[in-house]
């Protein structure tokens, strides 16, 4: 099967979980960079629609924390797309997440200087993120899936709350599953069930 991969916003294309697809079930993954274009979500939600462009014969999307979310709205904008989709810890709803985070005055700072210093743990290197990747994730988080979608949570994310993917969850006809697990963000302990979600979207 030909699966398109979506890495996180810290990830890289050569993550544990597109080699797993790879090596471990066997199936052909397509990982684009996500920040080929730049920083913005739209930057994201594009590598997955240049990718799906490019492979007509993509079956599967798969997508990690914001991958996950990219891959949602990329998906939603695609109905007529024979599609199934696999979200691991999606961060949908993490414009929330963020704001918290920096609190009024630093989100207002952002907001007023259009940059903010990051420093990228996949790359090791500080990138500039503009204040439209909060702002592009704040306007999708509202996104739902018609398409026949899977999701694995975490039950101890300590980057998004599994609350965001339930809420995901009832706003979308074409959830099959939600598994919720008892593991982090990265789910380092939970690939194995990317096997039993893909075989539940496959099956008749």
């Amino acid at each position: 099967m030909k699966i398109l991969f979506a890495h996180g916003f810290e990830g890289v294309p050569t993550g544990s979980k597109p080699r797993y697809l790879r090596e471990t079930l066997g199936h052909e993954v397509i990982a684009p960079l996500m920040n080929a274009r730049g920083w913005t979500f739209e930057d994201q939600v594009s590598a997955v629609t240049d990718a799906m462009d490019k492979h007509p014969d993509i079956q599967l999307l798969v997508g990690s924390s914001m991958g996950g979310f990219a891959v949602s709205v990329a998906a939603s904008r695609a109905p007529e797309r024979d599609l199934r989709v696999l979200l691991m810890a999606p961060a949908v709803g993490i414009h929330s997440v963020w704001a918290e985070a920096l609190g009024e005055d630093d989100l207002a700072k952002w907001a007023n200087t259009g940059q903010r210093t990051h420093f990228h743990r996949g790359r090791g290197v500080e990138v500039e993120l503009p204040y439209a990747l909060w702002t592009q994730c704040r306007d999708a988080a509202g996104v739902a899936l018609d398409h026949p979608a899977v999701i694995i949570h975490g039950l101890q994310d300590e980057t998004i709350s599994i609350d965001f993917a339930m809420a995901l969850a009832r706003r979308s006809p074409g959830i099959r599953r939600l598994y919720g697990v008892p593991d982090g963000h990265r789910l380092q302990e939970s690939r194995h069930l990317m096997a039993d979600a893909i075989e539940l979207l496959f099956k008749s």
